[in-house]
């Protein structure tokens, strides 16, 4: 270990030790918080550019390459689980035909209509029917109506094969117990596979599916980290040098020299996060007719990979909202990461800046000690 003590080109005597180079090796650039020229007399947090850690950026071109082959894994599993679960609900929509044309043509809400229509004609022929009107005859008459009722659409409910929940109005009105495997629902549901965000309300049902389910996310995980890592790296050198042009400051001219990394305040990051998820709100809010809070929700959770399941999309506009869903979880996962990739650098920054002032504290009570 060797002291710098090369005052022509520094102007002072360094104290921070540093290891010797090999002979032909590149020059070791100062970090800016021990650069006199950034800063004159002590460290400061808030320079303008970051010290001079080795960069290790992704090219462009990889990442496209990553980008592709994340779509184009997605794409094939869309198509796989598309013809695993798909047959399932071919034969029951089949079989449902052959139910209909054997004497149940009806719909299941037009039939549920039907009854509630009926029992109140009912009810109304009960209450006409008595001149004088009893509590105990009338209501022994509609609680024997309404116990008909129940019992009808029950049946109603387990020919149809669907599962009724109460919920708020615009927003999911049944589950279906079988899913429709189209193209868009099935590239959804491997999109929510390898982000692991899993809504919960759409999963296979097929011994074949649920294995290649597990196959499935084994590959494309790993391949989703990837996509985040490198296309975060890549987002965030963009948006450095953007910021950079919009602020006036060149990285070619900053005023620490050892380095050409413009920072990126952490509440810019936020309110990139914040406004992707508004605008997703208002996309939702058009497409799916919920409230701003309820497409605000949807997208925090999709974002945050925590996928609660109880909102769906599709219910309105099938296709339409399950292609934008998924164009919407693609491309926020990467602005996610970008904002990561700009926060992760702020924090590494502040600690490097804690370092360098703990270790100059401490050699400065060395030098005071030893004289």
């Amino acid at each position: 270990m060797i002291r710098d003590q090369d005052p022509a080109t520094y102007g002072y005597q360094n104290s921070f030790l540093r290891r010797s180079s090999p002979p032909g090796s590149p020059a070791i650039k100062k970090c800016c918080y021990e650069h006199p020229v950034a800063v004159p007399t002590e460290p400061s947090f808030f320079c303008c550019c970051y010290s001079c850690s080795g960069n290790r950026s992704t090219s462009i071109l990889a990442t496209l390459g990553v980008c592709f082959l994340v779509l184009g894994y997605t794409i094939l599993g869309a198509f796989v689980f598309m013809a695993l679960e798909g047959g399932l609900y071919d034969e029951r929509v089949s079989s449902t035909n052959v139910a209909a044309s054997k004497g149940s043509p009806k719909e299941p809400g037009r039939r549920m209509g039907e009854l509630r229509s009926e029992t109140v004609d009912r009810l109304w022929s009960i209450t006409e029917n008595l001149n004088i009107l009893y509590r105990e005859n009338w209501t022994r008459l509609a609680a024997d109506e309404v116990l008909v009722f129940q019992e009808a659409l029950f049946n109603v409910l387990r020919e149809s094969d669907s599962a009724y929940a109460s919920s708020r109005v615009g927003t999911i009105a049944y589950y279906q117990n079988y899913h429709k495997w189209s193209f868009s629902s099935s590239f959804l549901y491997s999109l929510t596979l390898i982000t692991t965000i899993g809504y919960g309300s759409v999963s296979p049902r097929t011994t074949w599916g649920k294995l290649v389910t597990i196959i499935y996310a084994l590959i494309g995980i790993p391949l989703m980290l990837l996509y985040l890592s490198a296309t975060g790296d890549v987002l965030a050198r963009s948006f450095r040098r953007l910021y950079g042009k919009m602020c006036g400051v060149s990285t070619k001219k900053l005023q620490c020299p050892c380095s050409n990394t413009v920072r990126v305040p952490v509440t810019l990051c936020l309110v990139i996060v914040l406004a992707y998820i508004c605008s997703g709100a208002l996309l939702f809010h058009r497409l799916e007719n919920w409230s701003l809070l309820e497409g605000s929700y949807f997208c925090f959770t999709s974002l945050g990979t925590i996928g609660f399941g109880n909102l769906v999309p599709g219910q309105k506009t099938e296709e339409i909202s399950l292609c934008a869903c998924s164009a919407y979880i693609l491309t926020g996962m990467a602005l996610v990461a970008m904002c990561f990739s700009l926060v992760q650098d702020e924090v590494l920054s502040l600690f490097r800046y804690l370092g360098a002032t703990c270790s100059k504290n401490d050699l400065k009570l060395k030098e005071e000690e030893g004289s």
